[in-house]
């Protein structure tokens, strides 16, 4: 009786050649869907994919839910289309450690200001100053004016509070120690114990208010920024006239802040347990507004 030789292809070498040169194909198509997200295209979705990369929908949208299992891409929830993801952040932030806060802020300043219709400002501190580096106009007719480049005094800001209440305490004593603080309205806070009892507050529910301490009329609502060691580096706000930013808008205002800060920081690389936060203020009675 004659044996017959079975032979497995399954590892052979031509079968590895073959799906080599299949992993390397389907990772030019991915590297391509992933070329189509530009400062100008922040969403796409997978129709729209499929005709700019010339792949049949099925393909784009299995490429797609690849991406985002992975975390390079982000799917919204409301809309089904699909944005840059969280990692492609993240590495970008690892290669260098001066990116420009701005250009990863930004179309996350586009989204809160389209979902809340206010002006979405971006600060950082500078001594004993907050200095506007980026700006997103509401959409209402009455807004806050304001403009990059503009600077206010550290104490009478949310984005202030947001930023200082995560200064190591040493820190901040030194900062606080023989400043006069102005007071701007009458509102502004203007002894050490109370902003130190404000910035409290922030810790306790993830971002600060700035209520008319600044300029009677307006009232505002910041969160922190965090980089990749999980310094707080800037703040992100949205402000508005006092008939809108009622007390209810503030609570609500603020926790769609908080979230966009986050999502700001994890583009950053800053470390997931350093963006825990509290549970939904707004479903809370009594939150009393101070600061």
């Amino acid at each position: 009786m004659t044996k017959t030789a079975t032979v497995s292809t399954a590892s052979s070498p031509t079968a590895r050649r073959k799906g080599d040169a299949n992993s390397v194909f389907a990772l030019r198509r991915g590297l391509s869907v992933l070329d189509q997200f530009s400062g100008r295209q922040r969403e796409l979705g997978v129709n729209e994919l499929a005709r700019l990369v010339g792949m049949h929908k099925s393909t784009v949208s299995r490429l797609c839910a690849t991406l985002e299992d992975a975390g390079y891409l982000e799917r919204d929830a409301a809309n089904g289309r699909f944005r840059l993801g969280a990692r492609i952040y993240q590495l970008a932030g690892s290669s260098t450690a001066t990116t420009d806060v701005r250009i990863v802020a930004r179309p996350v300043m586009l989204e809160l200001v389209d979902s809340s219709s206010e002006t979405a400002t971006l600060g950082v501190r500078e001594g004993k100053d907050i200095v506007t580096i980026d700006v997103v106009d509401g959409l209402n007719y009455m807004r806050m004016a304001t403009r990059v480049g503009m600077r206010t005094q550290l104490h009478a800001s949310a984005v202030a509070k947001a930023i200082l209440a995560w200064m190591p305490e040493a820190d901040l004593d030194e900062l606080l120690a023989d400043w006069p603080m102005a007071s701007l309205t009458p509102n502004t806070v203007t002894d050490a114990a109370g902003l130190k009892s404000r910035l409290a507050e922030v810790r306790d529910r993830g971002f600060a208010f700035d209520e008319e301490e600044l300029e009677v009329g307006l009232r505002c609502v910041a969160a922190p920024i965090r980089d990749p060691v999980g310094r707080v580096v800037a703040g992100l706000s949205i402000s508005g006239p006092i008939h809108r930013m009622t007390d209810e808008a503030m609570l609500r205002f603020g926790i769609q802040v908080r979230e966009a800060a986050a999502k700001i920081s994890a583009r950053l690389g800053a470390p997931p347990q350093m963006m825990e936060v509290p549970g939904d203020l707004a479903a809370v009675d009594g939150v009393t507004i101070t600061g």
